[in-house]
């Protein structure tokens, strides 16, 4: 809304897909085999890792070979009607409606799940308020029941990340950026209750959920030492503001690739046990990766403009859901530093810009 011109003069959305993730790739290929047996001729619709993927379909008893084709093995059914438009994973954990005769209000992807419908969750439904009173994790059943509780619930996580290996790296405005393959592990530790309107903390429970993991795709980015120098010398805090430019970063992407803000996850540290220095980590909230962070490395230079602009430009003196908040954050907005945010991006900016931008800080 600050920046009008630049929302109405965009260019269509870049729709993403990666169509060599498996998690992507085998279900397609099932549906493939469906209309039509599948060939090796097909490896040119479908990408170098056809002949793997049909291999492992194969050996899974999924498909069937004879002679030259591939069949769908008599087992399997209009396998379309399995796959998730909005999700690479099939494991998802069914919403019941406990006061509606059991009836399925919707379905949640395991990945979400243990964030949004763990006990004592209060989840929205259609505008309607639900408390999620059960959580079956082999059945993967959330049983919910109609509330008009005046608060809302706001999970808190620890996550982490680790480098598996780096495809492709650059070097951008002096820093060097990196995209390759990482596997996030994510644990739900608890929640709070908070007051609508008045944002009140008003209680605060732990939970004993199972750790979850899953491969994806990755960018980081090093650290400009002027950036660590400059936040020193005034005194404030490196690790928040770190972490508030990850989240507005997080927040500016799906300007840039079609995509939702929960479709990516972030993670900041001044100290990250891979490269032994600070890093920031913006990932593909889905397993195996969808393109996301891949846009993010393709566009960083632009990507970092308008995360700057859209700090400079917030009113706010410390922080808010407008600049360095973020409504999906696992701890909770802390710690946050919108100055320390602010000086770091500008040093991740050309040279050119850097020096203007420090100008207008002075």
């Amino acid at each position: 809304m600050r920046h009008p011109v630049f929302f109405f003069s965009r260019n269509f959305e870049n729709a993403l897909i990666n169509p060599d993730n498996p998690h992507i790739l085998k279900p397609h290929l099932l549906c493939a085999a469906w209309e039509k047996p599948l060939t090796e001729e097909d490896a040119h619709f479908f990408g170098d890792t056809f002949s793997q993927e049909v291999a492992e379909l194969e050996k899974e008893g999924k498909l069937k070979r004879r002679g030259e084709h591939w069949y769908l093995s008599p087992g399997v059914t209009y396998p379309a009607q399995g796959i998730n438009i909005r999700s690479t994973s099939t494991k998802n954990f069914a919403l019941i409606d406990t006061s509606q005769g059991y009836e399925l209000l919707e379905t949640i992807e395991s990945s979400f799940a243990f964030s949004q419908v763990h006990p004592g969750a209060i989840y929205l439904h259609q505008g309607e308020s639900y408390l999620i009173i059960g959580l079956d994790l082999e059945r993967r059943v959330a049983l919910a029941s109609p509330t008009d509780a005046p608060y809302y619930t706001q999970a808190k996580e620890i996550t982490d990340i680790r480098i598996i290996r780096a495809n492709q790296e650059k070097v951008c405005s002096g820093v060097r950026v990196y995209f390759g393959e990482a596997e996030v592990t994510t644990t739900v530790i608890g929640f709070k209750k908070k007051m609508q309107f008045t944002e009140e903390v008003i209680g605060e429970e732990r939970l004993d959920l199972p750790t979850q993991r899953f491969l994806t795709q990755a960018l980081w980015c090093d650290i400009p030492q002027k950036a660590v120098d400059r936040i020193a010398e005034v005194g404030l805090d490196f690790a928040g503001g770190l972490h508030a430019a990850e989240h507005a970063a997080i927040s500016m992407l799906p300007l840039f690739a079609l995509c939702d803000r929960n479709d990516i996850g972030g993670v900041s540290a001044p100290f990250h046990i891979d490269t032994g220095k600070a890093q920031i980590f913006i990932y593909d909230a889905y397993p195996g990766g969808i393109g996301i962070a891949e846009k993010g490395f393709e566009m960083i230079a632009e990507l970092w403009r308008a995360t700057l602009k859209t700090i400079e430009g917030c009113p706010c003196r410390d922080g808010c859901p407008g600049c360095v908040h973020s409504p999906k954050c696992g701890n909770n907005n802390e710690p946050l530093d919108k100055k320390a945010a602010l000086i770091l991006l500008q040093e991740l900016q050309p040279l050119e810009i850097a020096r203007k931008q420090k100008r207008m800080t002075k």
